[in-house]
């Protein structure tokens, strides 16, 4: 049975979706913060934490199948103070309890994440997704919930002893686990899906991190292995169901490991974060595919995810009218219909749904089919028929979006799309206007905000994820256009990182520096890795041997596994072989940026000064001077 509470919780002045979507649950959620923690205390209740995000489809079962159920409710509000989180509006929070549930079970977390703790917020309970009655040998909440709230109520020896167990636990470090000796390549290798790509043999994320250390590790050596790995996963993702076929844009993950069967939510990192290996994938290839990629994601994304002013909302939800991926799925029939109707002649039709493996018995399940592309060759009109495909889908609902403006993964977007200005000019002007919209909403003075919801005023403080995304986009804007103001603007805002999130060779996740950042790249790319990262890159172009020392030491006391950390991994490379920087005025530079791309070396900067010749230069010194005939030979480019 589900009810809904005739007046709102402790959520009303909230602005999350998320929290808005459990406004009217019958649990009486609070938001996190004092008031919540001072009840906590005074009537000596532990507290039910919840965090999930709105676009999330198991937290919406989670919902549905207990927050909105009054016996589940009545439960939670008698023996616990609950607390609800918008992962995507507290990723501090989130990451402290992803890391607990790690270490408790081995394996990563998810949403929603389940945690039950006491009045001084010690963790003695963990978990995901949790059913609201027994169900394949788990005990529901109707049971869980009042074991641990009359434990904690009557034995609470029992609860000390489980508190204890975590806190022994959570006080391991990571960087106490063994690292393989083995060379970086054979380590990712041998998790590479020989037959699929990408890493692992069940649930398939695409882990761009790993592939942008594997591409810079093929320029640095040439390594074959690097190259399979490369062009095999982002291949077999471009034809997979993992890539939207029609629409464009990648879903988060796929619960198989052949890029089949996606959990239809489209997150905007996850594409920002493969749109650049895509483009560095056409470049070394040529093949139109990756190309195309490219243009269909952008399109996406400036369709219905951007506002007027060039920002971007962060996700989409797995869910169409109730039904999982209903957006994204079609009918045998009705798309060969379709298709013939609109003037397809039905041998063209049927090769087309062929190739996109639309079958009568569906692919998805009975009834309903997903593209995906099952062999190299195009049918005949396929651009026609793939069009009539997508106005299909524009007469249906499409999945609900989460307008929370986020900096950090703003900030990836729109350096991809000024990296993807190589194959459209156009891009490096729209991206342009979007970081300058994301500069006037986000940056006030020395301040940054992390997010607020589109059309409202940003208060929520920067986390260290917002500085180091967007001092990356800021040195990519200079390198694109060669604005001094970007620059100086990277290097303010490092400082002030380091200033905020920074002490003694320890990095935070916020200002208070209460939770630690960690070096995990799993969904997208660590903040501290990112920064080690920006911190090498500024130390080059702004001659700061502070910078450089920050980052070393930082690298010193980062746990390097690359199949954990291989931000790390390719931040440790770049200091191995060193960063370079191509001087010359900002007229040659931007003259021969087609052809600078073409230089075979990752960790390649430039900076625009008042010469008309070309000089390469290192940290202690300046080797080559001369035209670009001379950094080519220097290349061994001919």
């Amino acid at each position: 049975m589900t009810l809904f509470a005739k007046s709102p919780n402790h959520l009303l002045e909230q602005t999350s979706p998320y929290l808005k979507q459990h406004l009217y649950n019958q649990v009486r959620w609070y938001p996190w913060g004092k008031e919540a923690f001072l009840k906590a205390k005074k009537e000596h209740k532990p507290i039910f934490l919840s965090i999930g995000y709105s676009t999330c489809h198991w937290c919406e079962v989670m919902n549905k199948e207990s927050f909105e159920n009054p016996h589940i409710a009545s439960l939670i509000n008698r023996y616990f103070v609950p607390i609800l989180v918008d992962k995507e509006q507290m990723p501090d929070i989130d990451s402290y309890y992803q890391n607990i549930y790690k270490k408790i079970y081995r394996k990563k977390g998810g949403w929603p994440l389940t945690i039950m703790m006491s009045e001084n917020k010690e963790p003695f309970f963990i978990g995901k997704y949790i059913p609201s009655i027994d169900s394949y040998g788990v005990l529901g909440l109707n049971h869980l919930l009042p074991i641990y709230g009359k434990a904690y109520r009557d034995k609470k020896g029992l609860i000390d002893k489980k508190i204890a167990f975590f806190k022994k636990v959570i006080a391991k470090s990571e960087n106490n686990q063994t690292v393989s000796k083995n060379d970086t390549i054979d380590i990712l290798y041998k998790e590479f899906d020989k037959e699929y790509g990408g890493f692992g043999k069940k649930k398939k994320y695409p882990q761009s991190a790993k592939l942008n250390l594997i591409y810079d590790i093929y320029l640095l050596k040439g390594d074959k292995k690097a190259k399979e790995i490369f062009f095999k996963t982002l291949t077999s993702m471009a034809k997979g169901s993992i890539y939207d076929q029609i629409d464009g844009g990648f879903f988060r993950y796929t619960s198989d490991r052949a890029w089949k069967s996606p959990h239809f939510e489209k997150m905007l990192y996850t594409t920002a974060e493969l749109l650049p290996l895509y483009l560095k994938a056409y470049h070394l290839k040529n093949d139109k595919i990756y190309k195309s990629v490219v243009i269909k994601s952008i399109e996406l994304f400036d369709t219905h995810f951007k506002t007027k002013e060039g920002l971007y909302f962060s996700a989409s939800s797995a869910d169409s009218n109730g039904i999982e991926g209903g957006y994204y799925l079609y009918r045998y029939n009705k798309a060969l219909k379709t298709l013939t109707k609109h003037g397809i002649p039905k041998k063209e039709a049927l090769a087309t749904l062929k190739y996109l493996d639309i079958e009568k018995d569906g692919n998805y399940d009975s009834e309903y089919a997903l593209a995906r592309i099952t062999s190299n060759k195009k049918p005949k009109n396929f651009d026609k028929s793939l069009n009539l495909l997508k106005k299909t889908r524009d007469k249906r609902e499409f999945p609900f979006i989460d307008k929370k403006i986020i900096t950090s993964w703003n900030a990836m977007m729109i350096k991809a799309k000024l990296q993807a200005s190589l194959i459209n000019k156009t891009y490096k002007k729209e991206a342009i206007k979007s970081l300058k919209a994301l500069l006037k909403l986000m940056q006030d003075g020395k301040k940054l905000y992390h997010q607020t919801l589109y059309g409202t005023k940003p208060k929520h403080k920067g986390l260290l994820e917002d500085y180091t995304y967007l001092i990356d986009t800021l040195l990519e804007a200079y390198r694109q256009t060669f604005d001094k103001t970007y620059l100086i603007n990277a290097n303010q805002l490092a400082n002030i990182a380091i200033q905020k999130f920074y002490t003694k060779g320890v990095w935070y996740l916020n200002e208070i520096k209460t939770i630690k950042a960690d070096t995990d790249d799993f969904y997208y790319t660590s903040a501290k890795s990112i920064m080690i990262k920006d911190l090498l890159n500024l130390s080059l172009l702004k001659e700061s041997l502070r910078f450089r020392e920050i980052a070393k030491k930082s690298l010193q006391n980062s746990y390097q596994n690359p199949a954990y950390s291989p931000q790390i991994a390719d931040d440790a490379l770049m200091l191995k072989y060193g960063i370079l920087v191509l001087k010359s005025s900002k007229t040659n530079l931007l003259k021969f940026a087609d052809n600078i791309s073409n230089l075979p070396y990752p960790f390649l900067l430039q900076k625009a000064i008042n010469d008309k010749n070309f000089l390469l230069c290192g940290y202690d010194s300046c080797f080559v001077y001369g035209d670009f005939e001379k950094i080519k030979k220097y290349f061994k480019i001919k």
